[in-house]
């Protein structure tokens, strides 16, 4: 991703910002007393981009949901996101904050420059997964950030950036600062992953052995292992999982492990590491039966995620 787009009419600035924010709903103000002027530019792969956003009027209006995540930072006061919520978030100068991710919001601005981090939510929930030892999910953030954490991710951000921002950066190192900026983001708002794939539906016995299967994925586990630690027998285990689940419980089990698997394909170096490793590490033994599976759950090949890695 190269963009580069400015000008000085208050209709294209509008159109093109709607486009960005997933938005039919944005206003531009009157112009500033020097005249009306706006620029957007983002440089980046499809796990991050970094990018500048200027505009010389008040603005207003919704920003809708997104497939990314949108760490964004402004120089100069009066820009509140969520400006409609009960506590609405006022950005204070020089100060990285998360947009909220899981719905639309609203928001006001005055003339300011904002700098922006997106993140793909696949590479995020996939780098907040290796980070906590959990399976990927959407990702729940802190409103503020944690002090010690917020003045590193400040640092890594000012020092990856003119490189991120440079758009002759090779492949290899644009992915390390990737992970980087990435990994500071994931602690300083504690990024936490919500599991999704748990059905809070059924006995809190069939509920208990899928949070069990979770934590103990990376081990050799049996269906008599999962019984035996939820204090119920194998017959009445895999009699909930059908009733309630529609699946087996080791048909769960590999679930989680695909989601493992996914977690660090996105993040792995293709050079030095291969699908086959990987899967290894999570239980599969049959390559084959395993690639099958994981295009069934994710429509493409592992081999596929590495690439792109």
């Amino acid at each position: 991703m190269n963009v580069d787009r400015r000008g000085t009419s208050i209709d294209d600035a509008v159109a093109f910002y709607e486009g960005v924010y997933s938005s039919d709903n944005i206003h531009v103000g009157r112009s500033a007393a020097d005249g009306f002027s706006w620029r957007f530019r983002a440089v980046g792969d499809e796990n991050v981009a970094v990018g500048t956003s200027s505009v010389a009027a008040n603005r207003w209006g919704t920003v809708g949901q997104q497939d990314v995540y949108m760490l964004a930072w402004a120089t100069g006061p009066g820009l509140t996101l969520d400006s409609a919520a009960r506590s609405p978030i006022q950005m204070v100068p020089g100060t990285p904050v998360m947009y909220p991710s899981d719905r639309e919001f609203e928001f006001e601005a005055r003339p300011t420059t904002q700098h922006l981090i997106r993140f793909d939510k696949t590479f995020l929930e996939s780098v907040a997964a290796a980070h906590a030892g959990m399976i990927p999910g959407p990702l729940k953030f802190t409103t503020t950030a944690k002090p010690d954490a917020a003045a590193r991710l400040r640092q890594v951000i000012r020092s990856a950036s003119p490189e991120l921002l440079n758009s002759a950066t090779d492949r290899a190192r644009r992915s390390t600062l990737n992970m980087l900026v990435a990994e500071a983001a994931v602690e300083a708002y504690d990024a936490t992953p919500t599991l999704d794939i748990l059905r809070h539906e059924g006995p809190a016995s069939m509920r208990l052995a899928q949070e069990w299967m979770i934590a103990n994925a990376h081990r050799p586990i049996t269906v008599t292992d999962v019984a035996r630690a939820v204090g119920i027998n194998s017959r009445g285990l895999q009699a909930n999982f059908q009733r309630h689940a529609g699946e087996s419980p080791l048909s769960f089990l590999r679930t989680v492990r695909l989601h493992h698997v996914r977690a660090q394909l996105v993040i792995a170096e293709p050079d030095v590491t291969t699908v086959a490793e990987i899967a290894r590490r999570w239980g599969f033994g049959h390559l084959g039966r395993f690639a099958a599976y994981y295009a069934n759950a994710f429509g493409e090949l592992p081999s596929e995620t590495l690439r792109r890695g």
